[in-house]
């Protein structure tokens, strides 16, 4: 507030002010410097008079002080104290006792030595203590080397308060006079600074009022003169530049007119675009369906010569490329017209990436390519995106990366940047690499390849795709917040290329868990052994969850709180399977998995490791030590039913449920290996009837209904009812 009253005053008297206020501080600095000085040198002064006296009494009494003679010495103390010399003043023996006194002569030869003599006599020279109004001096009579006394006197400062007085009256006389001076100077030079700015003020008034030939006239040939000029231009650049906009505004009117004509022509021909697109979408795909179709139904019920068999699988294989060419012409359309929308929903991320890794699992087999998929810890289990255009993304780009690969591996790295969320705490960063050992990308062709039906020379080469796949994922993830680019390994061609994009997804903490249409898990089948099944956690209540859940199934159960115990139950009861917490306090799971392994005492169990992460390195570190599978925390009750089956190979009684489509083909798929379950969906995905035709073949001897059921829905073209059949089926075991 009281630098808000300061500011609201006028310049002028904060100038007047300001400088006065500086010459006040600078007199009072002066004064105080120059009473500082004078009693220092008053001081040194003093010293020396005090030592010069006490030299001359020392060299007076020394010889008395020796042989004691108390009568000479209390002379020549009384007549210095009548001469007004020293205010007072003793002289001591070697034990510091007063033997003459300048004052006082009665205090003589006291038994108790004086406390200021002892210190004199033990002193090495003089010694000063200043006092409110006088200065004690003393130092010791020293006869040859022995010391045999001391002396001391007091001298007045009165001389000094005198001097410092004078000074003090002489500083305020300087300082009223150099104020004067002050206020003169300061409203002189406030004036000269003040009037030119109240120019300035006036001619700005002006200005906003609309009068731009307003010139302002400062002849003071200083600053505030240039700045008069330099204001005087302004207004004259000002007074063009508003001539010339309102000549453009009539311009710009003139074109806004022309402009609404062409925007709604454009509206038109877009409209008729948009129709257009919507009948080709029609008219194109329900013959391309048929053609497919009945090409692959020939081909199969159908035998023919081999090359006949040959011709239809090429008219087949020419369909589903002519078909997904015009898919990706209908995204780019749609995108252009702006009519593509996101459909963000809550899902798993985790059944997407494994569906990738099932997905082009047979092509990394084929060309015997690793494919390898990262996931960081800290990615969350379920987010909040559209899921059709994220899995449309890494389709386009790992097919890319296994169409142009021919040795080494296809890596899939995902992980999340909770950073780059900016000022949203619900909004973050998930990002995605896809890196091969490919020949890479010709540097010349980076900026171009994202373009549509633009293709890379390896494309080219082998003349496989239409050169839209890359501008539909750029779209795409454009469309979901983010970006995407690309670089070569090494930064030259000839080593792989790296895919990078990210998109802005919610992390769910928690989902609502979906309804499953699955018949209910009453326990294990009767025509099987007993599973033995060891928990081992240091945490009660975990070992509890897992008992509860799992020994009304038909499991037998025995519990371990740390690994010590978990290899005595071992060695005594040979479970089957191990369920082993890895961070635990004394003998963690790593060193008991490890002792398991390395022992041939009796069968060797599963051992199913249980982290809270369970990826990248800390998942090479768990495989390492020896366990054969692991499952992350929380643990989720279907998921670890799934690993153990994997393992234990063992059947589910299931409880009666209704007759419906859907469950009955899941009840069937539950029965089927886990192998041909996933071939089957490879199939579906991919919407390759050779391969369905396959996977159902292998289906036959196993389950005939199943086969029939199959074969029909797949007659149909109803791929959807199999392919949600079998995700019923992988979130159930």
């Amino acid at each position: 507030m009281k630098m808000k009253l300061w500011q609201q005053r006028p310049l002028a008297l904060r100038l007047t002010l300001f400088i006065t206020a500086i010459i006040v501080l600078v007199v009072f600095f002066v004064t105080t410097m120059t009473i500082r000085r004078e009693r220092e040198s008053f001081r040194l002064e003093l010293q020396q008079q005090a030592l010069i006296l006490l030299q001359t009494i020392t060299a007076s009494s020394a010889d008395f002080l020796y042989t004691l003679d108390a009568d000479y010495l209390s002379d020549l103390m009384r007549d210095l104290g009548k001469a007004d010399v020293v205010l007072f003043g003793r002289i001591y023996d070697a034990d510091g006792r007063i033997i003459a006194d300048a004052v006082d002569s009665d205090i003589l030869f006291n038994v108790k030595p004086d406390p200021f003599g002892q210190q004199i006599v033990q002193s090495d020279g003089p010694i000063f203590v200043w006092q409110t109004d006088h200065l004690m001096a003393a130092r010791p009579v020293i006869l040859g080397s022995q010391v045999i006394g001391g002396v001391s006197i007091s001298l007045p400062t009165a001389p000094l308060d005198a001097k410092i007085t004078a000074v003090r009256n002489q500083g305020v006389g300087i300082a009223l006079i150099s104020i004067m001076i002050g206020l003169v100077m300061a409203l002189l030079l406030s004036r000269s600074i003040t009037d030119p700015l109240q120019q300035m003020i006036n001619a700005t008034e002006c200005v906003s009022e609309g009068d731009l030939s307003y010139r302002v006239d400062i002849q003071t040939g200083d600053e505030l003169s240039l700045l008069g000029e330099h204001f005087n231009q302004m207004t004259s650049r000002l007074d063009q530049t508003l001539q010339q906009m309102e000549a453009e505004i009539e311009e710009r009117r003139r074109a806004e007119v022309e402009l609404q004509s062409a925007k709604e022509a454009a509206e038109a021909a877009n409209r008729a675009k948009s129709a257009f697109l919507a009948n080709m979408s029609h008219e194109l795909r329900t013959p391309l369906n048929a053609i497919l179709g009945f090409s692959k139904l020939t081909a199969r019920k159908y035998p023919t010569t081999p090359e006949a068999k040959k011709n239809m699988d090429t008219i087949y294989r020419s369909g589903q490329h002519l078909l997904t060419l015009i898919n990706q012409i209908l995204h780019m359309s749609k995108i252009e017209a702006g009519r593509m929308q996101l459909n963000e929903q809550t899902f798993a991320l985790y059944p997407l990436l494994e569906e990738m890794e099932g997905l082009f699992r047979i092509p990394a087999q084929e060309k015997q390519l690793n494919f390898i998929i990262e996931i960081e810890p800290d990615v969350p289990e379920k987010i909040c995106a559209d899921e059709m255009k994220l899995r449309q993304v890494l389709i386009n780009l790992l097919g890319n990366a296994f169409k142009f690969t021919e040795e080494g591996y296809v890596r899939l790295r995902i992980w999340f940047d909770r950073e780059a969320a900016g000022e949203s705490n619900d909004d973050y960063s998930l990002f995605f690499t896809v890196q091969d050992t490919g020949p890479g990308i010709q540097q010349d062709e980076m900026e171009m390849l994202f373009e549509s039906f633009t293709r890379a020379t390896a494309g080219r080469e082998s003349g496989q795709g239409s050169g839209l796949g890359l501008a539909l994922s750029r779209q795409f993830v454009q469309l979901m917040g983010g970006d995407i680019t690309v670089r070569n390994v090494a930064n030259e061609s000839g080593h792989g290329a790296i895919f990078e994009f990210y998109i802005r997804v919610e992390p769910i903490t928690a989902v609502s868990p979906a309804t499953s249409t699955l018949p209910k898990i009453i326990g294990l089948s009767g025509e099987q052994p007993e599973y033995r099944i060891l928990i081992v956690d240091d945490r009660r209540e975990n070992r509890r969850l897992l008992t509860d859940f799992l020994r009304p199934l038909g499991f037998l159960i025995k519990e371990a709180q740390d690994g010590a115990e978990s290899l005595a139950l071992w060695e005594m009861w040979q479970p089957d399977a191990i369920l082993m917490d890895m961070q635990m306090p004394e003998m963690d799971g790593y060193e008991a998995t490890r002792q398991i392994k390395l022992s041939d005492n009796g069968q060797q169990p599963v051992i199913i490791a249980m982290t809270p992460s369970a990826f990248a390195d800390e998942r090479e570190e768990i495989l390492a030590a020896g366990c054969d599978d692991l499952i992350r925390k929380p643990i989720q009750n279907q998921e670890l039913l799934k690993i153990l089956r994997r393992h234990l190979l063992f059947n589910f009684h299931y409880a009666q449920s209704d007759s419906e489509p859907g469950t009955l083909l899941a009840e069937n798929f539950i029965a089927l290996s886990p192998q041909l379950c996933q071939i089957l969906k490879t199939a579906v995905i991919r919407a390759d009837m050779v391969m369905i035709d396959q996977a159902i073949q292998d289906i036959q001897p196993v389950n005939p209904q199943l086969a029939a059921a199959l074969q029909k829905l797949a007659d149909d073209f109803e791929y959807d009812t199999i392919l949600t059949s079998l995700k019923a089926v992988e979130q159930q075991t």
